[in-house]
């Protein structure tokens, strides 16, 4: 590129009436000319390297692009897999409430447990465990988060992995000890334990039919079923939470990476 501009510049010094008779480059240039021709060789050289400059910022520019397009495919990819797994946290927390309802109700009208009795009071221990997907986020903070040129989804992102995500964990673990220290001493103290093979619920909790008539008539048993629903219905509360954050934010993607594609 240099010696383009150069050649350029050596014929209209070679072109200009007022230069005389050509000379070899070899020949002394009067002092006039040779300022001229070194100045020009400092013009050319500093043309030269913001040229090299603007072509490696191009460069890099475009690595990230196409960096930052990756990173966010598979962020997508990751919250993608989050929604299934929280929508099923949300059933099964659903099934857990209203098991409980179930319960409160069975006991008002029914002096023989039954089966469906049984699995429902099962159910009262059930809590889920959500384990996100964070690869990719992982990924851009190794990067650097400001990859992302979007302002807006860079900050939804970052409340989502550094906050959100770590709140309703410890949700999760405050539902957690509270089965391991009420649900199962209440259920073990009052019920017995039968191993089932059923993958959701490896034990069901059997009673007699006199155990049975003293919890139905015992308050402190309504207040148990009715702690555990509580209890239930505050971690699903967040997981819902979550879920609204995820969808919002996959839809940020999407236009997000539209637009990539049309840079």
């Amino acid at each position: 590129m240099i010696k383009f501009f150069r050649q350029i510049r050596r014929n209209l010094i070679a072109k200009n009436p007022s230069s005389g008779a050509a000379k070899s480059e070899n020949n002394a240039l009067p002092t006039g000319r040779y300022l001229k021709y070194a100045l020009g060789e400092i013009v050319l050289v500093v043309i030269g390297i913001l040229i090299a400059l603007q072509i490696n910022t191009w460069n890099d520019q475009r690595k990230e692009q196409i960096l930052e397009v990756k990173i966010l495919k598979e962020i997508y990819s990751n919250l993608a897999l989050d929604l299934v797994e929280i929508k099923q946290d949300i059933s099964i927390q659903d099934s857990v409430n209203v098991a409980g309802h179930k319960i409160l109700q069975f006991i008002k009208t029914e002096v023989i447990p039954s089966e469906l009795f049984y699995y429902d009071v099962s159910k009262l221990r059930v809590n889920t465990h959500f384990d996100p997907n964070k690869s990719g986020y992982s990924l851009l903070v190794s990067k650097g988060v400001e990859l992302i040129r979007n302002d807006s989804l860079r900050g939804a992102l970052s409340v989502l992995y550094e906050s959100t995500y770590p709140y309703y964990y410890r949700y999760e673990e405050e539902r957690t000890q509270f089965k391991v220290h009420q649900i199962n001493p209440f259920l073990l103290e009052n019920f017995n334990w039968i191993p089932s093979t059923n993958r959701f619920f490896p034990g069901l909790y059997e009673i007699s039919g006199e155990d049975y008539l003293k919890i139905k008539d015992d308050p402190s048993f309504v207040r148990f079923v009715n702690a555990v629903v509580h209890e239930n219905s505050l971690v699903q509360n967040r997981a819902q939470r979550i879920e609204s954050s995820i969808v919002k934010i996959m839809v940020q993607l999407q236009k997000e990476l539209a637009i990539n594609e049309n840079r």
